[in-house]
């Protein structure tokens, strides 16, 4: 009977170790979705006028239009004012419209259910849950960021690679001229931002933890 709870408290506290942790991971993916104020400043970091031979203005509106079309609250097509597309063009961004969404979709979901998880710990002494999702957080981006870093060429290109289904990430900037304003400088700062975000989202959670733990001692050893 023991050991039958043991293993439900751990089920239970796994399950919701895991719902906080993947709501970091996707909250942080969200966040630098929609951080525009980034990609408008390597406009000028990255000299992408100069590269590109498109006028600031016009790469923000048009960066603009692919944010909004990405946002999971949009059903509208895909137009850019400046930037021509091709149809393989056109696939790719619709491909990356349904990894971004099932992402925001699952944002929410994980969002909603680690409220509830709060909800349901937060006066109870229960710390084991806050310290598995801070290791689950702090794992995986660790090692995805030790990968960045030694070969982010690699990492990205097996990332399209298992995500999407043709190589139409190879973008021609003869035909979908975009590429030149969106390098992999700039995906790469992404992923340092979103891999700084998780790492901040798991010490988080394991300063709570130790906390937590800490106080359930200092109150069983007044009861003592």
């Amino acid at each position: 009977m023991a050991r039958r709870q043991k293993k439900a408290s751990f089920g239970s506290n796994l399950f919701w170790a895991l719902m906080i942790a993947l709501f970091i991971i996707s909250f942080a993916v969200v966040f630098v979705l929609y951080c525009r104020p980034l990609y408008y400043l390597d406009i000028r970091l990255l000299h992408l006028e100069e590269s590109s031979g498109v006028a600031a203005d016009a790469i923000r509106r048009d960066y603009d239009s692919i944010v909004h079309y990405l946002s999971v609250w949009n059903r509208a097509p895909l137009t850019m004012s400046t930037f021509a597309m091709s149809e393989q063009g056109r696939i790719h961004f619709a491909d990356c419209k349904v990894i971004f969404d099932a992402v925001q979709v699952l944002c929410l979901a994980t969002g909603i259910l680690t409220l509830v998880s709060y909800f349901l710990h937060r006066h109870g002494g229960n710390s084991r849950y806050l310290r598995m999702a801070g290791i689950l957080t702090i794992l995986l981006p660790t090692v995805l960021g030790v990968l960045c870093v030694w070969r982010w060429d690699l990492v990205f290109e097996t990332f399209h690679k298992v995500f999407f289904r043709n190589d139409y990430w190879l973008f021609d900037p003869a035909l979908d001229p975009v590429i030149l304003v969106l390098p992999d400088a700039f995906f790469f700062q992404c992923a340092v931002i979103i891999f700084a975000i998780v790492l901040a989202g798991g010490l988080i959670c394991l300063i709570r933890a130790h906390r937590r733990k800490n106080k359930v001692a200092a109150w069983r050893a007044k009861r003592r």
